[in-house]
């Protein structure tokens, strides 16, 4: 890209100020990826970073038209454009009503050339020709029909996944932007052989750092988790990754410490929680939010590799619901050295529609381990037992004859109560905390597992808070989280079954005193 470490090169149409870059600021100002992720903690100079890139694509490329978005129109107003006008100013000297126009006709002496547009609302004009479209994503609906070069989205953990990525990624595909054979950016369609340029339309994400399940899924970085742990907390490093058509960037306020006040960081940690000092000063993705309903729950201790071991048996759990998915999670049992029982998530099937039947849910597991299976044991959801309109066999009935060649006389441990869902949620924190001989481990491919244990949320009763969502394609509502987690509680409540009975017991005394004593 034209800008580099240690400022801007100077554009022939606008006088610039030299700028120094933090190191983080620099890699996503040079990135050629078209998707990237600016994740940086508070006063990282996010806004400043757009202020930058914006004004260098108004100035190199000013038939590339860009767009500049926040979650809401008074963030946008007040704090996103506010701050880049201070940037425009710092490093072009341009100044509102001489250099550029802002929702209003500009003056003849400006670049018309590419206008055509009757009404200029919304719109940001430069001298050179440029335009910018300016816009909040709570009204994402507004921006169809838009055509941009380039996109800067700011604090987008606020935002809905499908207006990025359905309304703004879509806009981006106005030309004038390429990238050469030697990586930088250029206005020419065509290179010096003739050779085609690829065409650039790149979107920045540049935002604070949040435990929203989309972004993490989108830029992989669930997969990331221990090199980004690793990296982020020390001062002088960042975590970035470029991969298919993204470049992600990690950072800690650290880096741009010499441009804030001197006590600032400091008092930034001082007043607040270890864990809110891990996501507002060093960024982390993964810090939990508060109303976890699994709060003992640590990606460190409990997410990693869980080999398949072919001498043991398979322990499988269902959760029959069947949108989003159909669910059977995948366990074994292993004696530790230590005297500790390791409890181990090896795998999990999440088959969508059209493939959200128990049948083909049992066909996919032994397609897998069929015959690597020495063993197998199922547990689940005690509602599986009841007739549906799928025919004259129940769930557990379909489970029985599917796997009939594996299975003995104790096969079936299918409870037939549920267990109460605040008990067994602090019995599984209890183990998650080491409360019990157990070490609960569960394998990274696990994603949808993984995420449950992360993001589902305890309701004001102490159960899970399973809100519904809508697909918009199709109008059906679901649950997105707590499907893997339900199929997880089943199994772990009857394997360690004596544990959870004398955990319940404890409870009642503990109630029963208190009582007593009131």
């Amino acid at each position: 890209m034209l800008i580099t470490g240690v400022g801007v090169h100077a554009s022939p149409y606008f006088k610039l100020w030299s700028m120094k870059f933090s190191k983080p600021q620099e890699y996503i100002l040079t990135s050629t990826q078209p998707v990237n992720l600016f994740l940086a903690g508070v006063g990282s100079g996010k806004t400043h970073l757009g202020g930058a890139l914006s004004g260098h694509f108004v100035t190199a490329f000013p038939e590339a038209f860009g767009f500049v978005g926040a979650n809401t129109y008074n963030q946008l107003t007040t704090s996103t454009l506010y701050r880049m006008r201070e940037v425009w100013q710092i490093l072009y000297g341009w100044k509102e009503d001489i250099d550029y126009t802002v929702n209003k006709k500009p003056p003849k002496y400006f670049n018309l050339e590419h206008h055509n547009f009757d009404d200029y609302n919304g719109i940001i004009s430069f001298r050179s020709g440029a335009i910018i479209f300016k816009g909040s994503l709570d009204n994402s609906k507004a921006h169809d029909g838009k055509e941009f070069s380039w996109a800067i989205l700011d604090e987008t953990k606020d935002s809905r996944e499908e207006d990025v990525k359905d309304t703004i990624i879509t806009r981006l595909r106005r030309p004038g932007i390429y990238v050469d054979a030697y990586g930088q950016l250029t206005s020419q369609r065509y290179g010096d052989l003739g050779e085609y340029n690829r065409g650039f339309n790149p979107l920045y994400i540049l935002t604070s750092p949040a435990k929203v399940r989309w972004i993490n899924e989108w830029f992989d970085l669930h997969n990331h988790f221990p090199e980004i742990n690793n990296l982020i907390y020390n001062e002088g490093e960042f975590f970035i990754k470029e991969f298919n058509d993204k470049c992600v960037v990690i950072s800690s306020t650290y880096h741009n410490a010499e441009n804030l006040p001197k006590d600032y960081i400091n008092t930034i940690k001082n007043n607040n929680s270890i864990e809110g000092a891990k996501k507002l000063i060093f960024a982390n993705p993964f810090v939990k939010a508060g109303g976890e309903f699994y709060s003992s729950f640590d990606r460190l201790k409990h997410v990693g590799t869980v080999d398949f071991d072919e001498n043991l048996p398979i322990h499988i759990s269902f959760d029959q619901n069947v949108v989003p998915y159909i669910t059977a999670t995948l366990y074994q049992v292993t004696d530790l050295p230590s005297g500790k029982k390791l409890f181990g998530q090896f795998d999990e099937f999440c088959l969508e529609n059209p493939q959200n039947k128990t049948e083909r849910l049992c066909y996919e597991i032994i397609r897998k381990y069929g015959s690597r299976i020495k063993g197998l044991f199922y547990y689940g959801d005690p509602s599986g037992r009841h007739g549906d309109t799928r025919g004259l066999e129940h769930d557990y009935k379909i489970v029985k004859r599917v796997f009939r060649k594996y299975l003995n006389n104790n096969s079936e441990r299918v409870p037939y109560k549920h267990p109460s869902v605040i008990n067994r949620k602090d019995f599984i924190n209890n183990a998650l905390e080491g409360v019990y001989d157990i070490q609960v481990l569960i394998d990274n491919r696990c994603r949808r597992s993984v995420e449950d244990f992360e993001f589902l949320k305890e309701d004001i009763n102490g159960k899970k808070k399973k809100e519904r969502v809508t697909n918009k394609d199709n109008g059906t509502t679901y649950e997105p989280y707590g499907h893997t987690s339900d199929s997880f509680d089943y199994i772990f409540c009857e394997v360690f079954k004596p544990l959870f009975t004398r955990h319940f017991k404890s409870i009642l005394i503990i109630f029963a005193l208190w009582i007593g004593n009131n």
